[in-house]
């Protein structure tokens, strides 16, 4: 799947709505960037694993992005400002095309996810103080993979689903797994 490929899609599909909605909890704003770039013809998904000295979701495979700060006009502006703090990529390195809807966690984030292409000549230098990996993994990994699974999670007033997709040795699960399932849905033939 190239870049055009994957304009066209999301432009032509309509999202289910399988995003979580926590209603009992206070939720922090949150932006991620689920940024997309092309190595040997084929779209890789730009992926993060948090240094192990964080407070929120250390050691996780997650999204570049992080907590609204009340500088940020807007959830973009956070997406954007957190990826370049992570990774060094430059807002204009970053084309924007979509977004998908919030997703709240049971942990107290609600995540605005936000799409984009980074171009591929860009050097991407991690932040060691909130990263301690990047990984790129193929979309088409995400595709119809038998190792993907769902655990449903009980919680007081609460059944979660929880989503795990094991891709290329790292486990991807949680909240960044039920986004990648969204735009799963959406490429899905």
């Amino acid at each position: 799947m190239n870049r055009q490929q994957l304009i066209t899609r999301f432009s032509l599909r309509t999202l289910t709505d399988t995003q979580l909605e926590i209603k009992h909890l206070p939720l922090k704003q949150s932006a991620v960037l689920l940024a997309f770039i092309e190595r040997n013809d084929e779209l890789c998904l730009l992926l993060t694993k948090r240094s192990q000295h964080l407070r929120h979701h250390p050691g996780q495979i997650s999204f570049p992005g992080g907590k609204h700060d009340i500088e940020d006009d807007s959830l973009k502006t956070t997406a954007i400002r957190e990826t370049q703090e992570e990774l060094g990529i430059n807002v204009d390195d970053i084309d924007l095309f979509g977004e998908l809807p919030f997703h709240d966690t049971i942990t107290g984030f609600r995540i605005k996810p936000y799409l984009g292409f980074v171009d591929h000549r860009v050097d991407i230098v991690a932040n060691d103080g909130e990263v301690s990996d990047v990984i790129e993994v193929p979309i088409t990994s995400f595709l119809k993979n038998p190792s993907h699974f769902v655990l449903p999670i009980v919680r007081p007033n609460l059944t979660v689903n929880v989503y795990f997709k094991p891709s290329h040795g790292h486990a991807i699960w949680g909240a960044t797994a039920a986004i990648i399932e969204q735009v799963r849905l959406l490429l899905e033939d």
